[in-house]
């Protein structure tokens, strides 16, 4: 067991419907999940992540300030792939981890809340939760818009909204409709319609907030 005590955020998710998916779709689930988690530990080499069952899985964040751009990577990645897919998220930011080799087997402030967020979901789909009470005061009312936004899109928009969460920074229009082999005018009014300058507005503020915390 490693005591960590500076910040980490863990992310909880399990699949909305897995069992009505075919195996064929199954397999489609799980190799997207284990793209995003390798993509998430290229940002990162210090993350970590587990899959149980197929479908439920956890990211240990240790950038935190990524922690809601990963939480989205996560749920259009996967809405991305059809109307069929869906998933809930929780993620927490807290501190005094217990970090194990198996992220399944560590424990922790961030761990509880995670899990404890993803149980809490009945109609939502996404949950957070710190134990900065003014983060949570801060994020509440702006991630309830968020999830509905996000229940929203279609696979459509998920898909062209992918790789710009994964860029740095935006890219141009031209440049993501080659990438997506679209037109440009189908990739403008896709990024329009996901409210997507709102969204990237949002994650710009939540890594500001929450980058400041580290320094507290």
């Amino acid at each position: 067991m490693k005591p960590i005590y500076n910040l980490i955020a863990v992310i909880s998710g399990d699949i909305v419907n897995s069992t009505k998916l075919s195996s064929a779709e199954f397999e489609q689930l799980l190799k997207r999940i284990k793209d995003i988690q390798k993509w998430i530990t290229s940002e990162n080499s210090s993350n970590a992540h587990s899959i149980e069952r197929g479908d439920e899985f956890q990211s240990v964040i240790h950038d935190i300030e990524s922690a809601l751009k990963y939480t989205i990577i996560y749920r259009i990645g996967i809405k991305s792939l059809g109307k069929e897919f869906d998933s809930r998220i929780s993620f927490a930011i807290a501190s005094n981890a217990d970090l194990r080799e198996s992220v399944s087997e560590s424990m922790g402030e961030a761990f509880i809340l995670s899990g404890r967020g993803l149980k809490a979901l009945k109609s939502e789909r996404l949950a957070f939760n710190s134990d900065h009470l003014e983060l949570n005061e801060q994020f509440a009312l702006l991630f309830k818009y968020l999830d509905r936004q996000l229940t929203e899109l279609t696979s459509r928009q998920c898909e062209v909204m992918l790789p710009m969460l994964k860029a740095n920074q935006n890219l141009p229009i031209g440049e993501l409709a080659e990438k997506l082999d679209v037109a440009i005018a189908t990739v403008s009014k896709s990024l329009k319609a996901s409210g997507w300058s709102l969204i990237s507005e949002l994650n710009s503020h939540f890594i500001n907030q929450v980058a400041g915390l580290k320094y507290v």
